[in-house]
């Protein structure tokens, strides 16, 4: 073990001020430098991404336009390079849930979060909304399967233990629903893991609620409950039409949900937010939150009054 802990810390590539994107990420890659986890180390295999390397996209599939711009759904796997003298069986691609990986492209960083990761196959896929002025989404929108692209990671600092069980609060703006669904599945693929998950989604409208099959396949579990938040869903009656919005019972709304849906036509304000709150049930409660700056600040300043979350329980995406 400690041969291997001395070959990890020699292949290390070492952090400089140019790694940073310069876009004010609460998990900025100087702060949270790439490490091997604790799965790594048991695994007695290297972590490919821990240093720059290529990853091939497989595919591309596009879902259309968001409320800002275009988006993307991209596979990778990595391009192992017969050269480095390493067998496939040597490496994996450890990306824990909670934590984004860096693209580079020429001077250009940008981080991503993957909603997907295979530990053994070292595939990967993100989410991407392209931004219309973006360099870094000009170039994706040009990116053809088999080009190949610079990741390092993982970045981040969310750790989840099954124990004790706990009430985790995952509440997700938009298309950064994409990277809370690991967070769910490690809880849920856990047969010995107690934690109750709550997790609520703030969209525009249901059109642009993503991911919904994933969220109705983890709401047949017990210890998972969900809602969405739209404010601006609007139906074509005269009534909806009229107001603006549709009403909390407007039949074609209640018809486009499905089974264990919970929709409400509102923000997710601080009463709002309270009613999920069960002192009954036992356990610490933690607070993720995944969107934009001011959505992130906003959600956890009202998370530790109307949760009763302790700060150092709060974790941002």
């Amino acid at each position: 073990m400690l041969s291997f802990l001395e070959d990890l810390k020699e292949n290390e590539e070492p952090l400089q001020d140019s790694d940073c994107c310069g876009n004010g990420c609460t998990n900025c890659i100087l702060d949270n430098k790439p490490r091997p986890s604790n799965r790594v180390l048991l695994a007695g295999k290297r972590n490919v991404i821990l240093s720059y390397t290529k990853f091939r996209l497989l595919g591309r599939e596009e879902l259309g336009s968001g409320p800002n711009g275009q988006l993307l759904l991209l596979h990778f796997a990595h391009a192992a390079d017969e050269e480095d003298g390493e067998r496939p069986g040597d490496t994996v691609l450890d990306i824990p849930p909670g934590h984004h990986v860096m693209l580079r492209v020429g001077c250009l960083l940008r981080p991503y979060s993957p909603y997907w990761s295979d530990f053994v196959a070292k595939e990967f896929r993100i989410l991407v909304k392209l931004q219309p002025e973006g360099p870094m989404s000009r170039h994706l929108q040009a990116v053809q399967p088999d080009d190949l692209l610079e990741f390092r990671g993982p970045i981040g600092q969310y750790v989840h233990d099954p124990q004790p069980a706990k009430c985790i609060y995952i509440i997700a703006q938009g298309v950064a629903i994409a990277p809370t669904l690991p967070l769910v599945r490690q809880v849920l693929d856990n047969e010995e893991d107690m934690s109750r998950l709550w997790h609520l989604v703030c969209a525009r409208d249901l059109q642009h609620v993503y991911f919904r099959e994933e969220m109705l396949e983890f709401a047949q579990f017990w210890n998972y409950r969900s809602c969405l938040y739209l404010p601006h869903q609007q139906c074509d009656s005269s009534a909806c039409q009229e107001a603006g919005h549709c009403a909390q019972q407007c039949p074609q709304l209640r018809d486009n949900l499905r089974y264990k849906e919970t929709a409400k036509v509102s923000r997710l304000d601080a009463a709002e937010l309270a009613t999920h709150l069960n002192p009954a049930i036992p356990g610490q409660r933690v607070l993720i939150v995944a969107g934009d700056s001011s959505f992130q600040k906003i959600i956890a300043q009202i998370g530790t009054q109307s949760l009763d979350v302790d700060p150092a329980n709060i974790y941002m995406l």
